[in-house]
């Protein structure tokens, strides 16, 4: 059962990692993992949870993380998945932010906030 834990959150570690984009772009990620690297569940039951996690509120990757993992391998494989997909982005995220933090008085950084406003106002 660990080795299934384990398999979970590096599959969908991978997706973390990998589907630069959001939710969306994260499906075919996912169903490569789950239907046809280790078999987990069918096109059919894949193309279900795809319906439900598009039906229900919220990001659709993370939904869907957690019912495989919970089909898979009860709650314990549902945090796995779900950490698998959900660690990646807030590790980066606490870098830059760190990185941010650090560089935030420089005339560069100043500048290119600066640069940025319009944008983010438009």
């Amino acid at each position: 059962m660990v080795k299934t834990w384990l398999n979970l959150l590096l599959a969908f570690t991978r997706v973390g990692l990998l589907g630069y984009g959001g939710g969306p772009s994260m499906i075919p990620l996912v169903q490569r993992e789950v239907v046809d690297v280790f078999g987990w569940m069918s096109e059919s039951d894949f193309v279900d949870t795809l319906a439900m996690g598009n039906a229900l509120p919220g990001p659709i990757a993370t939904k869907m993380a957690w019912y495989v993992g919970y089909k898979v391998a009860g709650i314990v494989g549902a945090l796995a998945a779900l950490l698998g997909t959900i660690w990646p982005s807030t590790v980066l995220m606490t870098i830059v932010g760190l990185f941010f933090l650090r560089f935030k008085d420089s005339r560069y950084s100043k500048a290119m906030l600066t640069a940025v406003r319009p944008v983010v106002v438009a």
